[in-house]
């Protein structure tokens, strides 16, 4: 079975463990993935929550460390979708990488505005 991801580029996830096929499928929405789009589709929504990346301690990519505990109150957080820290292959460490730089851009956004109207 193939899926493509990363623009053209096709995946045979036929070929993988199960493990793997698990955690690179629990990424695939990163092809269709606009962080920008995204974050202003949650803010109709009036969802102002940020993106955490599920791993032992939870991140928030792009906020700023020392801001974290008042943004998390203010904002609130969801858990990104396929996000861990048990990486099983380099594919998967590739998607990884890709869903922090989304989640980066998605929080970028989403804290400005969700500061600014606590305000």
């Amino acid at each position: 079975m193939l899926f493509g991801l990363f623009g053209c580029q096709e995946i045979d996830i036929s070929q993988m463990s199960p493990e793997e096929r698990e955690a690179v499928t629990s990424l695939a929405w990163l092809k269709n993935a606009d962080a920008t789009k995204d974050a202003d589709t949650a803010i109709k929504r009036g969802d102002h929550r940020l993106i955490a990346m599920a791993t032992r301690s939870p991140t928030l990519p792009g906020v700023p460390v020392e801001s974290s505990s008042k943004a998390k109150s203010v904002c609130g957080i969801r858990y990104l979708e396929g996000s861990t820290d048990a990486v099983v292959s380099d594919l998967h460490l590739k998607l990884l990488q890709e869903a922090q730089k989304y989640a980066e851009q998605f929080n970028h956004i989403m804290l400005k505005r969700c500061m600014n109207r606590s305000k």
